[in-house]
């Protein structure tokens, strides 16, 4: 069986091999081993193009004397590392439950003084937000897309 099991992977590497398929190559990429780069060939720097997870809409009620005076809704989009992606989609459920209990506190405060939303400061915000309810540099930025008071 073992014979039998070797030989079934190296028909598979082999096969890899004919259609031009390097199995090994990522692999020595993965753990580091990727073979050194040749005299005269220019340098392609690997470059990532930015990766972004949509959070959706986010309501949150202002609460102003102990009753909802106004509604601030806003259209919130995070900006992540391309490797990232996959697992700060999963924690949205925890980031739009740590944004609306801290715009809950925030916006009030801050419509107090004001009639309209102050983007940069909300984002900032947000910013700290993730940063604790994730990892630091798992969300590179937060960009409000739109964002209303009613």
């Amino acid at each position: 069986m073992v014979i039998a099991f070797l030989m079934m992977v190296g028909a598979i590497i082999g096969g890899l091999y004919f259609w031009g398929i390097d199995p090994l190559d990522r692999f020595n990429q993965l753990i580091g081993k990727a073979p050194a780069h040749k005299e005269g060939e220019p340098v392609v720097p690997s470059v990532t193009p930015p990766s972004f997870v949509d959070f959706g809409l986010l309501i949150v009620p202002i609460v102003q004397d102990r009753e909802v005076r106004k509604q601030a809704e806003m259209i919130i989009r995070l900006e992540v590392p391309f490797e990232k992606k996959e697992i700060v989609a999963q924690n949205l459920p925890r980031l739009q439950n740590a944004f609306l209990e801290d715009m809950m506190a925030f916006l009030p405060y801050q419509l107090r003084d004001r009639s309209d939303l102050d983007h940069a400061a909300i984002r900032r915000r947000m910013q700290v937000i993730c940063d604790k309810v994730l990892a630091p540099g798992w969300v590179k930025d937060v960009s409000i897309e739109q964002s209303s008071l009613k």
